[in-house]
């Protein structure tokens, strides 16, 4: 087995994204990523504080705009200003992590590179920092990412098939993408097929290098231009790009993948539905986040507001979510249409202050 490196690894939160589907919560101003959805802490902070057990605060960095860059500063003051990988525009996570793996690159030589979301649950965080730590081991063989062994026919989430076993993790064969539920019903099934948790693990150079031989139409931009005198170049050069993924752009492309399996507990925070995974229910699968609640005859139904007191009469499946300016209420069926609602809303200029 390879020997660690004996510096810390760097790691890049992205924390871009706008957070749709946790309207009201989640504001284009001050994204999901930016509150409290399941704890004391917002969503961004539990990940800071996660990548904390695996390296030191100066070796983090966060991929947002210029405008949540500002956010993030006014909630955590304490967090280093110049440790932003700034894009203009949001072009999916290929051109951020190409851009921050240049800087990287000029800034620390060929360190291990850790690319976390702001929008997971991961539960026990000891686990999460052991699993870490095994899987730096594989970044001399290649690029790693996590796979989270499925507990459920989950259609939202891409999945992996391993092959053959290495050190500590295993070679990947096949991802493939979102499932339909007969399908995922069928992966779940098999012994070798994980969820892919978009958390990945590589040295700057293979990454840099893995770009430059599979997706040169997003790197080179970036490599021509870098370093970038001004923002208005960066923004040109950014123009150029796609808006592409990272798993697209080079994982699902690359012959240098390995995997790890997590030990730990893993969700993805993608809306209101993930609460009934986070949050404690009853025998009812009634789950709140609050104050005090009362359910009489309810069943299936998820709560988070601010009220002393919300009761539930009768009624079954509903989604309550307060915030001081906004109520909503819909069905688990309905708020998959929460997007289109708010596309809706963009039109109306008297409801367009409710989005911001």
């Amino acid at each position: 087995m390879a020997k660690l490196p004996k510096e810390s690894p760097v790691v890049l939160i992205m924390a871009g994204g706008k957070g749709e589907r946790f309207w009201p919560r989640s504001r284009t101003n001050s994204p999901k990523q930016l509150q409290k959805v399941y704890s004391s802490k917002t969503l961004l902070k539990e990940t800071i504080d996660r990548a904390l057990t695996i390296t030191s605060l100066d070796r983090i960095y966060i991929g947002t705009n210029a405008t949540l860059k500002a956010e993030i500063l006014k909630k955590d003051p304490k967090f280093p200003s110049n440790n932003f990988i700034i894009e203009p525009e949001g072009k999916n996570t290929a051109p951020i992590i190409a851009l921050s793996a240049l800087y990287f690159q000029k800034k620390y030589g060929n360190p291990n590179l850790i690319v976390l979301s702001a929008d997971a649950f991961i539960d026990p965080i000891k686990e999460f920092t052991k699993t870490i730590n095994q899987a730096l081991f594989e970044t001399e063989n290649g690029m790693v990412l996590l796979g989270v062994k499925p507990n459920r026919p989950e259609v939202g989430y891409g999945y992996i098939s391993t092959g053959k076993p290495t050190d500590v993790g295993y070679t990947v064969k096949a991802f493939f993408e979102k499932p339909d539920f007969k399908t995922a019903l069928k992966y779940i099934k098999k012994k070798n097929f994980y969820w892919n948790p978009g958390i990945f693990l590589f040295r700057t150079e293979t990454i840099l290098s893995e770009l430059e031989r599979h997706a040169p139409h997003i790197l080179g931009p970036l490599k021509n231009g870098f370093p970038f005198k001004n923002f208005g170049d960066l923004k040109t050069a950014f123009q150029m790009l796609p808006s592409e993924a990272i798993d697209t752009a080079i994982m699902e492309k690359s012959n240098r993948i390995r995997m790890v399996e997590a030990t730990f507990n893993w969700d993805d925070v993608g809306s209101w539905m993930s609460l009934e995974r986070i949050l404690p229910g009853d025998k009812e699968k009634n789950h709140h986040q609050g104050k005090e609640v009362l359910y009489h005859k309810a069943s299936g139904n998820i709560s988070s507001v601010q009220k002393e007191l919300i009761a539930f009469l009768g009624v079954k499946d509903l989604i309550v979510v307060e915030e001081p300016d906004v109520l909503l209420v819909t069905s688990r069926e309905g708020v998959g249409d929460i997007k289109a609602m708010l596309s809706n809303m963009r039109k109306n200029k008297v409801l367009q202050k409710y989005l911001d």
